[in-house]
């Protein structure tokens, strides 16, 4: 993964021109060209003209800032041709606003993007409309969620292709539960137990903790800034935990695994990865493993 080639969803609205910075940030680092692209729902060529002349008016912008950049139109429904369009053309990277409508097509911009999530294959960077605006991107840290499984740790490798040379610091952070007390109505079974779930607590983290410090010196011999930690969590609030770690880190992005074609991966914890997708400030970024686990 080399991040060659980037698509940004267009619909002619503000709330869609919200990927633009986040693609210029990462062709400016990586090399990658920009295809601006965009879905006519009904082929009607009084209502092409101003799409194409905006789409070209936005890849010039680009081109000004000595970035390759292209523009595309196609006809149908809207995420199959997004996701065609991927398939077809080697696109590396969906660069996707989500929620709201708006725009000369009116795109519902989080049923399409929910949509070609879970119809591509390709990597996908979901920028989030609860984000503030922003017209300049620099992604000086992002955060990994760990589960302690090497599904969770496959989009390592593309994080090192996206971030190499950067600086850019990556936080590992896992979520350690409580052990679920055992208890029959109001009672625990063993009044003892409360005692040992704190030993097993206790432990949990220890190994939580250990298996992070050697996943941070890997990453670290491979040249890369990285920091770990371990958050004691609240049993059955893991995404809410990795949620609260992000916004108090103040990341430039959160970077999970997803299964492809199919749904976001869930984990052990349930619909961990799901909620965050759904309730996240921050730019979302899915990767697909490039070998399944």
């Amino acid at each position: 993964m080399a991040y060659k080639r980037l698509l940004v969803a267009l619909d002619g609205s503000e709330l869609s021109e919200r990927a633009i910075p986040y693609a210029q940030a990462i062709s400016k680092t990586r090399g990658s060209e920009i295809i601006l692209f965009t879905v006519s729902i009904a082929s009607v060529e009084q209502l092409d003209r101003p799409m194409k002349a905006y789409l070209e008016l936005k890849a010039k912008e680009l081109q000004s800032q000595g970035i390759k950049a292209s523009s595309a139109i196609t006809y149908g429904n809207v995420p199959d041709e997004i996701v065609g369009f991927a398939d077809k053309n080697d696109i590396d990277l969906i660069i996707i606003s989500t929620h709201g409508y708006s725009g000369i097509k009116r795109w519902v911009l989080g049923s399409v993007a929910r949509k070609v999530l879970y119809g591509t294959s390709v990597q996908v960077l979901l920028i989030k409309s609860k984000a503030p605006q922003v017209s300049q991107v620099e992604l000086k840290k992002l955060l990994l969620p760990l589960d302690g499984s090497p599904f969770s740790e496959s989009p390592i490798p593309s994080i090192e292709q996206l971030i190499k040379g950067t600086g850019t610091e990556i936080v590992l952070t896992l979520v350690c539960e409580p052990p679920l007390v055992p208890s029959y109505g109001d009672h625990p079974i063993n009044p003892t137990w409360e005692k040992h779930r704190d030993k097993l607590w206790a432990e949990a983290k220890q190994e939580a903790s250990e298996y992070l410090k050697s996943m941070e010196t890997k990453l670290k011999k491979q040249g890369l800034k990285v920091r770990s930690q371990v958050i004691p969590g609240e049993l059955g609030r893991v995404a809410e935990t990795i949620l609260q770690a992000a916004q108090k880190e103040k990341v430039d992005l959160i970077t999970m695994a997803t299964h492809g074609r199919s749904a976001v991966s869930r984990w052990v914890y349930g619909g961990v990865a799901n909620r965050i997708v759904e309730q996240s400030v921050q730019p979302v970024l899915l990767i697909r493993p490039s070998v399944p686990k």
